[in-house]
């Protein structure tokens, strides 16, 4: 049997090609792909953004059905009992389990020395379909998948990658936080979301889903600040209406706890600029969370005075633990009818249009456009 896979040949050049699809092994399952999303970083990586070992196929937001599996495979990594046909999807990321950071840190996966991804991985190294722009992927025996909950569209589970980079991102602000003295995040508190594409949205639809009692989205795109209201937003300050970041400043500031500003700041627009004004949006003894710079977009200027003085609490979100698929299915499963997540797929294509999904998704036309092999 042979895959059609799209090729990242190398930055910029993309082609498709197919692929021996080799036998499935005792503990390994076969995915036949129904949908991947072009992610931020895809497009980062056509743009020569990202030194890997070229070429690549690409995609690591995508789900399927098990077409095929070894004879060891009872479950999903949740204990789920899975069979052929099941729709299921893949948590990208894998550590070695060997390095130092893996014996020492077990908590921290993404610090692994040796972490492998799906859809970052050269064509040279057997096997080749690992990525999920690609007809069928090979799930390895040391790879984590999920199968999705019975009743939940098989097109959620694209969203499940980015919902688990989005809501990880806004958990970072609960340790060592004590909800009920206004430390750390938890219910009832002020959240404001930096950013409106898709991963803002989706710490949005979290913010919503854990009971957040103000959640203010930043923007400067129409659509994207009526999108952000349909997930959540109680309140939205539009950046085009206020000249200079003091203004944008002082209008979160001036929305979030009555005047004295958010709990919690999500920046997830990735520009140097958001984050130096994210610094100064929360209130005294507030929350940054930084997770918009996955990928390099430059310096920014921070004054040190302002984090110390205002005691403010700087959280990094780097990726997830494979644990927060969960979380995300879990969310997707009981929000579907609240919150219309399947809204952000507003751009689809098949492999062989699919040049034309990374460029409409690094315009910034598509929330996240999704390739359908």
């Amino acid at each position: 049997m042979r895959s059609r896979s799209l090729v990242m040949e190398r930055p910029g050049t993309l082609t498709v090609q197919e692929f021996d699809v080799p036998d499935v092994g005792p503990n390994e399952v076969l995915i036949e792909v129904e949908l991947c999303g072009v992610c931020g970083t895809d497009v980062h990586m056509n743009k020569g953004g990202m030194p890997l070992d070229f070429p690549v196929i690409p995609g690591h937001e995508f789900s399927g059905r098990i077409a095929a599996m070894g004879d060891a495979v009872e479950s999903d990594f949740a204990g789920n009992p899975v069979a052929e046909g099941d729709a299921v999807t893949v948590c990208p990321g894998r550590a070695c389990g060997d390095c130092w950071f893996c014996d020492n840190l077990p908590q921290r996966p993404t610090a692994c020395q040796n972490r492998t991804v799906y859809g970052f991985v050269g064509t040279s190294q057997e096997p080749a379909i690992r990525g999920g722009m690609s007809e069928y992927v090979l799930v390895e025996a040391d790879a984590d998948f999920f199968r999705l909950p019975d009743g939940l569209d098989i097109e959620y589970g694209a969203l499940v990658e980015p919902f688990a980079v989005a809501s990880y991102a806004l958990s970072q602000a609960f340790p060592p936080g004590l909800p009920f003295a206004r430390e750390g995040y938890g219910p009832g508190q002020s959240v404001a979301v930096q950013g409106a594409g898709p991963i803002g949205l989706l710490a949005i639809a979290t913010a919503t889903a854990t009971g957040a009692g103000e959640i203010i989205a930043v923007d400067m795109i129409d659509e994207r600040l009526e999108m952000a209201e349909r997930f959540g937003a109680t309140d939205v300050v539009d950046v085009r209406e206020h000249e200079g970041d003091d203004a944008v400043v002082e209008a979160v500031t001036a929305a979030g706890n009555g005047g004295v500003g958010p709990d919690v700041v999500v920046e997830a627009v990735g520009h140097p600029s958001a984050f130096e004004q994210g610094l100064r949006m929360p209130r005294q003894g507030g929350t940054l969370v930084e997770v918009g710079h996955f990928a390099d977009a430059g310096t920014a200027e921070i004054n040190p005075m302002h984090i110390v003085q205002n005691d403010v609490s700087v959280a990094s979100s780097y990726v997830y633990p494979p644990s927060q698929f969960q979380t995300s299915l879990t969310l997707l499963q009981h929000h579907r009818d609240r919150i219309p997540f399947l809204d952000l797929f507003n751009y689809r294509a098949d492999l062989s249009e699919a040049e034309s999904a990374f460029e409409t998704q690094a315009a910034g036309d598509s929330y996240r456009a999704t390739i359908h092999p």
